[in-house]
Order: structure tokens, then C-alpha cells, then sequence
């Protein structure tokens, strides 16, 4: 029998030792795995996040093919106007391809429609905008069929019915732009289907009698979108819009013209369109409003920046004075034919800071003084008519009282009472030649009033100066024009385009002297 040695409590303890040894070497390796393994998810995840944010955020690829290359070029000539599109045609063919689908994507038919040659043409390119001028005969039929895509359509002195007009409205639903002029055939019948254009933006309706408050209610509320109305030569005298209630509208080109309104339209449609920049009113004269009628709100007008009120003899003076108070942000105004009176003008002449526009022909109200009180401080003026019948005097040109609109373009001042003040007419003239001559941006002037001589030598020097003029206008004039004025003005201004005289003024020898030296210019 063999001996075996029972190992000893020494020897047991060393084994324990080393096992324990080795747990905890081996537990110390799976820490540090365990450790690396999270810093590697953790790597991990911070790189796709990064992957992820460099997805979305990555800049859009450049087009890799012609195609994609021709739609980003198509995309940038469509906004440009029809002028630069006929140049960008000659460019090159991706050009020429892109310019073309633009132009095509407006069409104007003028002549019969019963074949048009240029159909397949139009096929091809695209039809989103169709105009038809002067068409009675022209098939309305072919636009309902074969044009779905319109975005605008205008019917000007077309035999439009209700029926085809619900045709072409039905074929193409996104239209956003619908204009009809003298389309007497259309009945309110017709304004009920444009209620379904839910994306119309732009409307326009011009000799259009058959109208009802419950058809421009209905639509209105039906296209929420319209920021562009216009309603001229429309019977409004019976509309009175109750009905619209509070219906917030997003309009901001409102124009009433020749249509009489009533004041219980305008007080409704301003309520409701707080952001409204430009209302006109031109041309009613037998409209009646009175100061709620423009002003049924303290807070309204506040994006106003243009301002037509011609020929409204009806609108009292002191409703004139209310609404130019409240519109403080004025660029534009019209208030010609009116009874605006110099309080008006103080008016504004105070908020003149933005005014680049004004015309106040033919107020039989106003004065020298009021109107130099807005000249001497309108500095961003660039258009002004103040035609009269003798009201104005030759005191607006005082040379104390220096003009502040120098950049003026546009200057219309016929029947300009050069008499008066003094009595004497060449003085009045050299102040009204000293005057203009500071207008250097001067490119349109209309001068002139009857029985009255023009007295143009004695501005010869001064008038020299007006280097920018493109046209020059001599009204009512009935004396004739000397032989040294005539031989000046066919030297004068390089620029000018246009010259229109009295046939009084420039007997038919002159008109055939001015025609070889100038054969340019456009005489009459």
C-alpha cells in the first residue's frame, strides 16, 4: 500500500490564496471589458447621433443631371419679368429651355379660337396663366379641356356664360389669380362658382352689373385667402354688406371705382381687413360717406400706404381731415378733384416723412401758402400733379421758400396762375425757371395754361439744367412758340423722348424741322 500525504493547513491556505487571486484578476479583466464595452456604446452612439445630425443638416446636393439642373434654372427664370426671359433665350439651351416654359406658362389670345396653330406649343410648355382680349367668338370650351393647370385667367371682352365659365373654374381648381372685364353675359350665377376657388387670391371684376350682397358675402367667406379686390364700374348702390358680420379678411388692395358703394359697404369690408395698405375710392362721385363710414374703428389704417379718393366731390371735408389723421404712414395720395382744403394740408405736411407721391390737381380749396407748407419739408417726394384753374399762383415758386423735393421725376402743374402775384409775367417766370432748375432728377414736367405765354427764353440757362428730362408737355397753350424757343428745345435735353405741344403753338414747317433734327422723338 502506497502512502498518501494529507496536504497540510499551510499548503490549503496558499490554494485559497492563489484562487482568490485569481477571482479577483478575472473579475478585474470583466470589469475593464465591461468598462470598454460601455465606452464603445457609448462611442457608438455618439457617432451616429453625429451621422445623424450631419444627415440633417447636410446642405442640398447640386443636380447631377440636365434634367435636375434645367427644373433649379426653371425655378429662377420664372420669377424674372417678360423682358429679361426673351435675353435669357439666346444664353444657351438649358437657357433657352427654361426661358421658353416660362413664357409659355402666360398666354394672351387675341384672335379666334376656333384653331389656334399655337395649341401644341402651349401643350408642351405649360398653361398656367391665359388671357383672352377681345375673343366674342373665341371657344371657351378648349380651355375647359385642354387647360388644367391654371394658376390665372383673365376674360377681357369675351362672350363668357355662366356654364362655360363653371367649366373652366371646375378643370382647373388652383386658380389664384381670375380677372373678368366686360363679360356682361355673367350673372351672379358666375360669383357663386368662384366661391369654390378656396386658394383665389386675386379678383377682379370691372362692368359687372349684376352683383348681390349675398355673392361677394359668399365669397369673401369662401376664399379666405383674397388679398387683392377690385371692383370697378360694379352697381354697389344697393350692397350694403350686413350680412358679412365679423369675417376676418386678409385683404390689402381694396378698389371701389365707379361703382357707388355704399357707406354701409366700405364701414363693413374696413373693419374687418385691419391689414389694408392700399383703398381706393377713385371716381365715385355720387357716394355720399361720411366720417363712420371711413373711420368704424380707432385702431384702423394702420398698414395704409396708399390713399385714392379722385374725383370724390361727395366726401365732406371734415371726413377728409379724420382719415388723413389717422393715416400716418401715408407713401401715396390722391386727392385730386376734391374739396381737400389747407387744414388737410397741414395734415399732411406733417406726416410727410414717407410720402413720395401726391396729387391734388384741381382742388379749388387750397392755397399758395398750404401747399408750400408740404413742398418745403416732402423730401422723399417723387410724383406731383398740382394742376388748377387759377387757384395756384406763381407764389409757390417764392425764392425764400426753397422747394425740399429735389429728386422730384414727375411734375404736372397746368393752369398755373403766372399773372399773379404782381402782375407781371416775366418775373413770375424767371422764379418758376429758378425753381425747377434744382429739380436735377426732373424726367417728366407738364407745363402750360390758357392764354398764356410760355416766356421760355427767359429760362433758356436754367432749364439747360434739367439734364434727365425724358418728356416735356405744354398744355392749353395758344400763343405760338417763337423761333429761338423752337430752335433751343430741338437742342436742348439729350434725353428727351417726348414732346407735346398744342397744334397752335408749332405750325406743320416747325413739326417737319423738329422731325429731321430729332427723329427720335415723339411729337404730340
Amino acid at each position: 500500500m502506497t502512502n498518501q500525504r494529507k496536504p497540510t493547513s499551510a499548503s490549503t491556505s496558499r490554494k485559497g490564496k492563489d484562487r482568490d487571486r485569481e477571482n479577483k484578476s478575472n473579475s478585474k479583466v470583466k470589469d475593464k471589458s465591461k468598462d470598454h464595452s460601455k465606452e464603445n456604446s457609448k462611442e457608438n452612439s455618439k457617432e451616429n447621433s453625429k451621422e445623424k445630425e450631419q444627415k440633417e443638416w447636410l446642405p442640398p446636393q447640386s443636380p447631377k443631371s440636365p434634367l435636375a439642373v434645367e427644373e433649379v434654372l426653371f425655378e429662377i427664370v420664372s420669377r424674372l419679368d417678360k423682358h429679361s426671359l426673351h435675353s435669357c433665350v439666346s444664353v444657351n439651351k438649358i437657357f433657352y429651355r427654361a426661358a421658353v416654359r416660362a413664357l409659355w406658362m402666360s398666354v394672351q389670345w387675341k384672335s379666334s379660337l376656333s384653331n389656334p396653330s399655337f395649341l401644341p406649343e402651349m401643350l408642351r410648355y405649360g398653361h398656367n396663366a391665359i388671357e383672352l382680349q377681345d375673343n366674342f367668338d373665341a371657344d371657351l370650351d378648349i380651355i375647359a379641356e385642354k387647360c388644367t393647370r391654371l394658376r390665372e385667367l383673365r376674360l377681357v371682352w369675351t362672350q363668357a356664360t355662366d356654364s362655360k365659365l363653371h367649366n373652366i373654374l371646375v378643370a382647373s381648381p388652383n386658380i389664384s389669380s381670375l380677372y373678368l372685364y366686360n363679360c356682361k353675359p355673367l350673372t351672379t350665377l358666375a360669383l357663386l362658382y368662384i366661391q369654390a376657388l378656396s386658394g383665389l387670391k386675386k379678383l377682379e371684376i370691372k362692368n359687372m352689373l349684376n352683383v348681390d350682397e349675398a355673392s361677394i358675402v359668399g365669397i369673401l367667406r369662401s376664399c379666405p385667402l383674397i388679398e387683392h379686390l377690385v371692383l370697378e364700374d360694379v352697381r354697389l348702390s344697393r350692397v350694403a354688406m350686413e350680412s358679412l358680420g365679423v369675417t376676418s379678411l386678409r385683404i390689402k388692395t381694396l378698389a371701389l371705382t365707379r361703382s357707388s358703394p355704399t357707406g354701409s359697404f366700405v364701414r363693413n369690408i374696413l373693419r374687418n381687413a385691419p391689414m389694408l395698405r392700399d383703398f381706393s375710392l377713385a371716381r365715385n362721385v355720387h357716394s355720399a360717406l361720411l366720417t363712420e363710414d371711413l373711420l368704424p374703428g380707432s385702431d384702423m389704417y394702420g398698414c395704409l400706404v396708399s390713399l385714392n379718393l379722385e374725383s370724390c366731390k361727395t366726401i365732406a371735408s371734415e371726413a377728409l381731415l379724420a382719415v388723413l389723421r389717422v393715416c400716418t404712414g401715408l407713401e401715396r395720395i390722391n386727392l385730386c378733384g376734391t374739396f381737400v382744403d389747407d387744414a388737410a394740408l397741414d395734415v399732411i405736411a406733417s406726416n410727410s416723412q414717407k410720402l413720395t407721391s401726391l396729387n391734388l390737381g384741381w382742388c379749388a380749396q387750397i392755397s399758395d401758402a398750404g401747399l408750400l407748407r408740404v413742398l418745403t419739408v416732402s423730401q422723399q417726394l417723387i410724383f406731383l400733379d398740382i394742376s388748377s384753374h387759377g387757384v395756384l399762383t406763381a407764389g409757390i415758386f417764392r425764392p425764400d421758400l426753397v422747394w425740399a423735393c429735389s429728386r422730384l421725376q414727375t411734375l404736372i402743374m397746368v393752369g398755373i396762375d403766372m399773372m399773379r402775384p404782381g402782375g407781371q409775367i416775366q418775373p413770375n417766370h424767371t422764379m418758376m425757371y429758378n425753381q425747377l432748375s434744382r429739380l436735377l432728377y426732373l424726367q417728366d414736367l407738364a407745363i402750360g395754361g390758357p392764354y398764356q405765354d410760355l416766356q421760355l427764353e427767359a429760362g433758356f440757362d436754367k432749364m439747360g439744367e434739367l439734364v434727365n428730362l425724358e418728356s416735356f408737355r405744354i398744355h392749353h397753350l395758344q400763343t405760338a412758340l417763337g423761333e429761338d424757343e423752337i430752335r433751343w428745345l430741338v437742342e436742348a435735353w439729350p434725353k428727351l423722348k417726348r414732346l407735346k405741344v398744342e397744334l397752335a403753338s408749332l405750325s406743320e414747317p416747325w413739326r417737319r424741322y423738329f422731325r429731321r433734327r430729332r427723329p427720335h422723338l415723339i411729337l404730340g
